[in-house]
Order: C-alpha cells, then sequence, then structure tokens
C-alpha cells in the first residue's frame, strides 16, 4: 500500500508557525504519513524540520520576498505564487495539505483537487474585527486578485472579506474551545473543528520558578536594561528568535545571570519560569496560557498581538504593555525591531507586579492517543457543505 504524504506550509516567517506544523507533522509520522515541510529559508526552521527527518523544500527566492499582510492584493504576485504552489503540489503529489493560512497555497489545492485543511486563528475567520468594527484591510484589499484565480479554476467568487477563502475547506483552529471561542462566528456551512492545544506542556511550576523569559522582545543590551534587570533574582533567559542582539559598546553584553539564544526549549526550561515577556504571538500568548505562565505582551502596533494579548489578559495573570507613542499599524517585526515599547522601568514593574506563579504537579499527557486524535480530527469527512 502506498504511503500516505502529508504537505505542511505556511505563510509566516515565525517560530511558532513552524512549531505548530511540526507538532501537527508528528502526530502524521506516528501514524504512518510522511510528513513533508514546504516553508522560508530559515536555517532553524530547516534545521528542525531536518533533524525530525523530514523533507524540507524552500519558497522561490522571489517568493520569499512577499509580504503575507499586504502583498495579496497584487494581482500578478498572487498569480505567479499560485502557479509555484500548483507546480510544487504537482511535483510532490501529497495525500493531504494542512495549510497554515498561504492564500496561494489554498487557491493552488482547490486547483489540483487536493484536499487541505486550512489552520485559522480567530482572527483569521471572516467577520472578525480588531476594532470590534471594522474589517481589516488586510483581508478586504486581495478580495479582488482572489476572485479573479477562483473564477479561472471555476469556482465560484467570494463575497465581502478574503478569509472566507479558508472556509471552502475545513478550518482547524490550533487551540481550545474554551481559551479561542469563535462563537461569533456561526455558519453552519464552515466545517470547523479546534485541534487542542498543540504545544501543551506536562511540566507544572517548581518551588522555585524564578527565571524570567524575554521571547522575541529585546533587541539591545543598554544601560537602560542593565538597570531595570541587574537586580533579578533568577536566571534571565532571551530569545531572539534568531536576529542579532546588540550591545551598545558600555559593557558587557551579559548581566551576571543572562543567557541568550534563538530559542529557548520551553518543555525543558518551563517549569523554571516565574514569568515571560513576549510580543504577543498566538504560539507563545498559548504556552503561557497553557501552562499558566504569567506574562507581558508587548505587541507594538500590531493589532493582531495586541488582540491576543488581551485574550491573555482576560483569562489570567497576564499584562498587556503598549509602546509610548501610537503611530499607525505596523505588521511584521516585533518590538525587538522595531523598539516599540514602553522603558524597561516600567516594565520590570509590569513583571513585578504580577503574582507568584502557582506551584504545580507534573501532569500525564498520553501523546500517542493526543497524535491519534489530531490525525482522526484533521483527515474525517466533512461535516458542512462546501
Amino acid at each position: 500500500m502506498t504511503q500516505k504524504t502529508v504537505l505542511l506550509t505556511s505563510w509566516g516567517r515565525g517560530h511558532g508557525h513552524i512549531a505548530r506544523l511540526e507538532k501537527i507533522g508528528r502526530a502524521f509520522d506516528h501514524e504512518g504519513w510522511t510528513p513533508i515541510v514546504y516553508g522560508h529559508s530559515n536555517s532553524m526552521h530547516v534545521q528542525r524540520i531536518l533533524e525530525a527527518g523530514w523533507q524540507y523544500h524552500r519558497y522561490e527566492p522571489w517568493a520569499e520576498e512577499i509580504d503575507p499582510w499586504m502583498d495579496w492584493n497584487k494581482g500578478r504576485v498572487l498569480s505567479a505564487s499560485v502557479a509555484l504552489d500548483r507546480e510544487f503540489l504537482r511535483r510532490v503529489r501529497p495525500s493531504l495539505v494542512v495549510n497554515d493560512n498561504r492564500v496561494s497555497m489554498m487557491l493552488a489545492a482547490l486547483a489540483e483537487q487536493i484536499p487541505i485543511v486550512s489552520l485559522c486563528q480567530d482572527n483569521q475567520l471572516p467577520g472578525y474585527c480588531y476594532d470590534g468594527r471594522t474589517t481589516p484591510e488586510t483581508w478586504l484589499l486581495p478580495i479582488d486578485a482572489i476572485n479573479h484565480e477562483l473564477v479561472a479554476i471555476g469556482h465560484l467568487p467570494i463575497s465581502d472579506d478574503a478569509r472566507w477563502l479558508f472556509c471552502r475547506s475545513r478550518v482547524a483552529i490550533p487551540s481550545s474551545e474554551d481559551l479561542e471561542p469563535v462563537d461569533w462566528f456561526a455558519s453552519p456551512e464552515v466545517d470547523v473543528v479546534y485541534t487542542g492545544l498543540l504545544d501543551r506542556g506536562s511540566g507544572g511550576a517548581g518551588a522555585h520558578a524564578t527565571s524570567l523569559l524575554f521571547y522575541r522582545t529585546v533587541g539591545k543590551i543598554d544601560p537602560e536594561f542593565r538597570e531595570a534587570f541587574s537586580s533579578w533574582p533568577g536566571r534571565i533567559y532571551i530569545a531572539t528568535g534568531g536576529s542579532r542582539l546588540d550591545d551598545d559598546g558600555c559593557g558587557p553584553l551579559g548581566l551576571r545571570n543572562l543567557e541568550v539564544a534563538p530559542l529557548w526549549d520551553l518543555d525543558r526550561i518551563g517549569h523554571s519560569l516565574q514569568a515571560i515577556v513576549h510580543h504577543g504571538g498566538h504560539g507563545i500568548t498559548l504556552k503561557c496560557l497553557a501552562d499558566r505562565i504569567p506574562s507581558v505582551a508587548l505587541p507594538g502596533h500590531n493589532p493582531e498581538r495586541l488582540a491576543n494579548g488581551m485574550r491573555a489578559a482576560s483569562e489570567g495573570p497576564n499584562l498587556v504593555l503598549h509602546p509610548p507613542a501610537l503611530v499607525g499599524t505596523v505588521w511584521g517585526a516585533a518590538v525587538d525591531e522595531t523598539g516599540d515599547r514602553p522603558p524597561w522601568t516600567e516594565i520590570r514593574a509590569a513583571i513585578d507586579s504580577l503574582p507568584d506563579r502557582a506551584i504545580s504537579e507534573t501532569t500525564d499527557i498520553d501523546v500517542t492517543a493526543d497524535q491519534k486524535r489530531l490525525v482522526a480530527l484533521l483527515t474525517a469527512a466533512p461535516h458542512a457543505p462546501r
């Protein structure tokens, strides 16, 4: 019998995207499928996937440069990207595509008649408005270009929100219903399922959880940072995401208790963390909620990350700090690159105001059962009309 292949692909460059796809890929791998990943030329992502024993295919260089927030409205860009993805699908011939919201891949799979599942956060479903009333321009501008491609492959056009495109497939929300409810999106014609938390740790908080993690929030070690955190009693971890961490030349890069790496394994250090200061990404936000780690979110001027942070703040000991100056929307780069954050002294005060992390016991997770359930969920027959 021919082994089934699952193609995992993502529009995003962030580590949360590849971590999400890796978790799903491991489930399919365990169930006898062959995972293939199609993504950006990020050396850490490539290494991570190759270490799992899977193939990693990179986008063409010109496709790497596509702005996933603002370029899909350009007809030539979208058409070229759809053609690229269709050619790739013909080459690898997957049994199923799990698509982390790459618009051109959704269209390519429809054109090639390959089953596809769309991974969507709540804000990637039709009708979600960051301000509660206005459809984001990122999902208004591409409608004409998307409809041109849909009509060309014999499909009906979408209407007032580009996110209806993802609803042409099963929509899988990479979260749990209690943490990411979409009760405002009540459409019987859309097949929506929840994967459950994909990054749920088994380790609880230790009795001496005094460490602090900065995730994509520190771009430079300067006197202000040293002054704010020189008295921190535990270890300080900085995850740069692969970006260069600058030193101002005024002193040693690291404080006495500071460790810097592109990424940190939260399943390894998570039990020691008192708090996490993060950029508001979907994956890290859910990790804090799942493992009950107090947090401070620094979303900058990115409304999606702000929405993630506000959700966390409504669920437990999590705070959101806004940049001091109001400017327009800034997609893409996190605050470690933009610097759109409050002073470090204010951030330190916010961390100090968080309650101590509650001591919790290690919980047993049946990984095998979770993997079987996830594959069954993503491959089951659709329960809504197309």
